[in-house]
């Protein structure tokens, strides 16, 4: 009985319990149904708030893309923009460097019309300068032997004021102002009673004592002087020609003994045909004052001569010529100790100096020993320094064309137009003409043809009888040659 009811006890107690329990589990069913529910709600409002985030996450999504392109589209319009600023900078610069470009061609045009504006208003008034610096020349202290009236005179003056003055058209550098004169006629009496070269060997031949003259070399010097004496002519002898006259009578002497002949027979022997002077009195007063006025005005003054070489040098040193300013036909030197025939090679129309050897040996196949010389031994070369000699001479041993010359005769022709011709400094060519038969042994009609040549060339001529004052100056007069009236 008491294990029943101790049975009935433990199962009224485990109904109990299960009771309690259902009623616990239906109450904790209860609460977590409210708990599920409640969560529910709150994952629904969950899923309601993300689902509206993500309309709002997507809706700021599509708002900042949309922003993020318009950036970049501002970003592209802002390169594009600077890329355009960077081009139009490089057009403005290149612009700015073609507008310099631009002006500095202004401005070089500019300067080089004024330039010329300067240079048209000189050229303009270089005539009027040049006018007045010969207006301001004291023509009676420059040339006091000339006709201050001579157009010819002051022609040669404008020349060379214009050619020494730097700002002109016509300026010549000094270097180039080479100026060359003949001699017998041009500068010194070609007329007393011919050309100095053979008065000069008639006096060895035929009136010094000390020179034993062969009977050949006398009788052709007497013929000279006969037609020179009524004639007034240089003519040549039939017999020996004056330039185997000039080499046969010096023969021996050496340069400088020959010169020192020269300047002796020039002081002391009276010019024949005038009275008053020596031959080397005999110089054209007019014409030094033209040499004077060339050197001061700083032209190379030149002696260019047909006469023999050594002539020439002793005549014109005393006008301070200096002997490597002289160029005139030569004789040939030898050593003194070569005997027999001597050398007249030619070579492309020149002498050859040389000290010849013998039995007509050339030159290099003798050798001169010391204590020998140098001396005139043979005839002048057939191709004297005249006419177109002239140039040819003076380019060799010149080696410019000069750009004034002086002559009197048709033995200058060639270089007065050696001169006017010059291609680099356009020159003038001046002819002396001796139509003066007062004071001068002129020819009219020489004269004539003579002015007729300078009118056909272009030169200037210089009239003895119109430009000057006087020739030879005070005390010197005309007497008339021995042989009688000079023919026309």
């Amino acid at each position: 009985m008491h294990k029943k009811n101790a049975i009935i006890t433990v199962l009224a107690i485990l109904v109990i319990a299960l009771g309690v329990l259902l009623c616990v589990t239906n109450a904790d069913k209860g609460k977590l149904s409210d708990a599920n529910n409640g969560l529910a709600a709150q994952v629904g409002s969950l899923e309601a708030q993300v689902s509206t985030l993500k309309d709002e996450a997507a809706q700021t999504a599509e708002t900042a893309k949309a922003e993020l392109d318009k950036m970049e589209k501002a970003r592209d319009e802002a390169e594009a923009a600077l890329q355009a600023l960077r081009e139009e900078a490089s057009e403005a610069a290149q612009a700015a460097e073609t507008a310099k470009a631009e002006l500095d061609k202004v401005e070089k045009a500019r300067d080089e019309a004024e330039a010329a504006l300067q240079t048209l208003r000189g050229e303009t008034s270089e005539a009027a300068q040049t006018a007045a610096s010969a207006l301001d020349m004291d023509f009676a202290v420059v040339f006091p032997s000339w006709n201050p009236d001579s157009a010819a005179l002051r022609e040669l003056v404008d020349f060379v004021l214009t050619s020494i003055d730097e700002s002109s058209a016509g300026y010549i550098a000094p270097a180039d102002r080479v100026a060359t004169f003949g001699m017998d006629g041009t500068i010194i009496s070609e007329k007393a009673p011919v050309c100095i070269d053979s008065c000069l060997t008639m006096y060895r031949v035929l009136d010094d004592p000390a020179y034993k003259a062969t009977k050949e070399e006398r009788a052709a010097m007497q013929e000279m002087r006969d037609r020179a004496y009524a004639t007034g002519e240089n003519d040549n002898p039939d017999t020996l020609a004056k330039n185997d006259l000039i080499a046969s009578a010096f023969a021996g002497m050496t340069p400088a003994e020959f010169r020192a002949y020269v300047v002796d027979f020039a002081d002391n022997v009276d010019a024949v045909g005038f009275s008053g002077m020596t031959y080397g009195q005999s110089f054209y007063k007019p014409m030094l004052e033209v040499i004077d006025f060339l050197r001061a005005n700083g032209y190379d003054v030149w002696m260019v001569s047909a006469c023999e070489r050594e002539v020439v040098r002793g005549i014109v040193e005393r006008l301070g010529f200096p002997y490597d300013h002289v160029i005139g036909t030569d004789v040939v030197y030898a050593a003194s100790g070569s005997t027999g025939a001597l050398v007249d090679e030619y070579n492309m129309g020149h002498v050859v100096y040389a000290a010849s050897g013998r039995n007509s040996l050339l030159a290099d196949e003798y050798n001169m020993g010391q204590d020998e010389q140098i001396v005139l031994g043979g005839p002048l070369n057939e191709i004297e320094v005249g006419k177109s000699g002239k140039p040819a001479a003076i380019a060799r041993e010149i080696g410019k064309r000069p750009v004034l010359a002086f002559g009197n005769s048709s033995g200058d022709f060639s270089m007065l137009n050696y001169a006017e011709g010059n291609p680099d400094h356009p020159g003038m060519g001046i002819l002396v003409v001796c139509d003066d038969t007062v004071r001068e042994y002129g020819s009219e009609t020489k004269a004539a043809g003579f002015y007729a040549e300078v009118e056909a060339q272009g030169w200037t001529a210089f009239s003895m009888a119109n430009d000057w004052l006087t020739i030879y100056g005070d005390g010197v007069e005309k007497t008339g040659l021995p042989g009688g009236q000079r023919i026309e």
